[in-house]
Formats: structure tokens, sequence, C-alpha cells
């Protein structure tokens, strides 16, 4: 796993994850890694944006993991976003989020696919769909082309504009805290490419 926050040099790696970070796991309520497995992990101090890049010496299912452990008046985490491949069947894109606190939360939530074209992106996915769903299954949103009429949320929340008339997916949905949700990407008939899943905090 690699970290970067700017430039071709990683800020930060790691190969295997160090046995003294189990207490971070616990307080930010992941789950726990069999003690000398290979899985990865980092505890860096961020600001700003980052990437986090994943890789092995073969091809695997893997999951990627952020966690905010800051206090609730530091700054804090408001877009995660993953880019992969889109398959079919199983072979979908998967993003997984907890609203924490009380009440209820606005989110914005995005599946690009043609607007990666614009950004040099090869194969990217035609025409993405998006789910939303709760812990139970239930689908609380879904999208297949998005609406113009959210465009002035993309611009609220600092996310890039989607190319006009395109086949990108994006809805905003209003979800109870203290819940689990996820985000699934798939394409529409059937079709495969390259995408990526965007998930906003909507202040």
């Amino acid at each position: 796993m690699e970290l970067y926050t700017g430039g071709s040099r990683p800020q930060a790696t790691n190969d295997d994850w160090n046995a003294t970070l189990a207490p971070l796991f616990q307080s930010a309520g992941a789950f726990g890694f069999v003690v000398g497995s290979r899985d990865a992990a980092l505890n860096p101090t961020l600001g700003g944006a980052f990437t986090v890049q994943v890789k092995g010496p073969g091809s695997g299912a893997v999951l990627v993991e952020a966690y905010d452990l800051g206090a609730e008046t530091s700054p804090r985490l408001v877009n995660l976003s993953a880019r992969h491949w889109v398959g079919t069947g199983a072979d979908v894109l998967i993003a997984g989020f907890v609203v924490a606190g009380a009440g209820s939360k606005q989110v914005l939530v995005r599946a690009v696919g043609p607007t990666l074209a614009t950004f040099g992106v090869a194969g990217a996915l035609a025409d993405p769909e998006l789910e939303v769903l709760d812990g139970a299954g239930r689908v609380l949103g879904r999208s297949d082309n998005w609406d113009a009429a959210l465009a002035p949320n993309f611009a609220r929340v600092g996310a890039f504009p989607l190319a006009a008339g395109s086949r990108d997916a994006a809805a905003l949905v209003t979800l109870p805290a203290g819940s689990t949700y996820t985000v699934k990407v798939s394409g529409v008939n059937n079709t495969a490419g390259e995408a990526l899943v965007e998930v906003y905090e909507v202040f």
C-alpha cells in the first residue's frame, strides 16, 4: 500500500502491517487482522487530498479502508472515491461507508464512467449505474444517467463537473446516521469498463 499526497513519490508505504496498530483498529470500529498476516495498514496524519494505491505480486480481490480518527472539532473526512475495473455479474465496484452521529446526513454519490475519458482514462465504462443500499440490502437510492439539476451540488462539495448529457450516474440521498451503507456500481446491459465511485458529504 502506498499513500500519495501529490507528486510521484509516496509519502508513506506499508507492505505487512505492524501489530502495534491493533488498538487503533478497535478504536475505529475496524475488524482486526490476523497476527502475522500480510495485510497492510498505515496511520498517517493528513490534510487535503490524498490517494492510496494498492498492488501485489499477483491479482486478487482487495478491500481498501479509510477511517477518520480525529476529534469532533478537528478536520474530518468529507469525500471518498475509488477507481477500478467494473466487470459483470458479481465482479462490480463496491464502496462502503458509515454515517456517524445522530439525525440524518445528506450525501452525494456518483459513478463516473464516460467523463473519465476526458481525463485520459482508457476503457472507461460507457454507461454506469449505481445503487445505494442499507445494511439490510434495501435500495435507498439509484441512478442510471445523472440529472443536470444536481450540477449545483457538484460545485458545492468540490466535485469536478460531469460532461453535459453524459451517461455518468449521480444521486443525492438523505441517510439516517448510525448506520452502514453500500454503493454498488455496475454497467448497464452487463457492460464492463473502468469507473470511479465517489461519496461526498453535503454540508
